[in-house]
Formats: C-alpha cells, sequence, structure tokens
C-alpha cells in the first residue's frame, strides 16, 4: 500500500510538515533514516482511518482516509504539537468532519438520485433499438455535448474521468478553477447531465434514415 498517494497533489513542504508532526524527532535523524518513523505511522494511521469510515457505513472509506491524511497534511503546520501526546487523535478530529462532509454529501445525492428516478419514469424513452446503433448513438451524444457548449462538454468529461483519490483532487482543481465550491460544482454537472440526457434521449427517440447515418 503507498503511503501518501497524493504527494504530487500537495506542496513537498506540506508531506515534510506532516512527517515532522508524526515524528517530532525527525529532523534530527540521519537522512537515511529520517522518514523511516513517519513513514510508518503515516501507514498505520491510514489503516486505522480506513477502518473508522468502514465501520461507519462507508463505501468510500479508502478515499475519504485519504483526503484526512490530505487535509492534515496541508495543515498541521499550524497545529501546537506540544498537545499531543500521540497525533492520531487529531487525525480522528478531522475524520469526523470528513465524515460529517460525507454523510451530507450522501443525503444530498440521495434527494438527487431519487429525482433523477422520477424524471427517467417521466420522460419518453428513446426509439426501440435506438442503442444497438452504436455509431448513431456516438453521433447524438456528440451533438448533444456540442449544444451544451465547449467549457460544459469539457467540464462533463473531465468530472467523470479518473477514479479513487485521484478523482477527488480533480473534482477540487475544477472547482477551483470555475471559483467555486466541491459542491456548487456538483450542482453544475448534475444539472449539465440532465440537459445531456434530455437531448440524447430526445435525439434516439427518432430513428435514424441511411441519410442521418
Amino acid at each position: 500500500m503507498s503511503v501518501n498517494p497524493d504527494r504530487a497533489n500537495l506542496q513537498p513542504e506540506s508531506w515534510d510538515d506532516l512527517f515532522d508532526f508524526l515524528d517530532p524527532h525527525r529532523a534530527s535523524k540521519p537522512e537515511a533514516e529520517r522518514d523511516a518513523l513517519a513513514s510508518a505511522k503515516c501507514a498505520e494511521i491510514r489503516r486505522k482511518l480506513e477502518c473508522y469510515f468502514s465501520a461507519r457505513g462507508c463505501p468510500e472509506a479508502e478515499d475519504l482516509a485519504v483526503d484526512t491524511l490530505v487535509r492534515v497534511a496541508g495543515r498541521c503546520r499550524e497545529v501546537d504539537r506540544t498537545g499531543f501526546t500521540d497525533p492520531t487523535g487529531y487525525f480522528y478530529g478531522v475524520a469526523r468532519n470528513v465524515l460529517h462532509e460525507w454523510r451530507r454529501r450522501a443525503a444530498a445525492d440521495e434527494t438527487h438520485r431519487e429525482a433523477v428516478r422520477t424524471e427517467w419514469l417521466r420522460m419518453p424513452l428513446p426509439a426501440q433499438g435506438a442503442w444497438s446503433d452504436t455509431e448513431w448513438v456516438h453521433r447524438c451524444l456528440g451533438h448533444c455535448l456540442s449544444t451544451l457548449g465547449g467549457r460544459a462538454g469539457r467540464l462533463l468529461l473531465s468530472y467523470y474521468a479518473g477514479s479513487g483519490s485521484a478523482k477527488i483532487a480533480s473534482h477540487r482543481a475544477l472547482a477551483d478553477e470555475a471559483g467555486k465550491s466541491v459542491n456548487s460544482l456538483r450542482i453544475e454537472v448534475h444539472r449539465l447531465r440532465k440537459a445531456l440526457r434530455e437531448c440524447l434521449f430526445e435525439r434516439l427517440r427518432n430513428v435514424p434514415t441511411p441519410s442521418d447515418i
């Protein structure tokens, strides 16, 4: 298991801060063994965080554990280390906030999924057999993406690219680029996806003729 899979998503000094937080005597150690204790502690804390989130019913336990590590790495320089005989408690404090945020998102996502299910029930279906014509489906999808506009199409493709912790970091980067929160970005993506689905279904309700293809 990689100890810090998101190292590229933070400045190098943030990870130095994290390792110093985990091992206050790190700087005085020989370079060859400087990171050994901190690295082992980081791996152990990540394992405990994954158990923490899994025990609370989070299917994204690994991603949330990494998210917690990233958050601590970004802010631990400001923490008074003298108040922690064992820094693990600080990670759990951050993890509780991450868990609350995940639960809010999960509740909001469930509300959205229910709305989507209702929309699908109300939406006229494509023509019978429309999905079997792959080339026609791709043409329709390309047309609908273009009607949304270049930025909207790129946002949709970027938002659903990747997986795991890389996907979390990508969502944050997209939100920062757009100057909005991750939640606001998620709402925009849901709106765009709904518009794309309606456009695609509308076109697929029309059986293509040879001239269309």
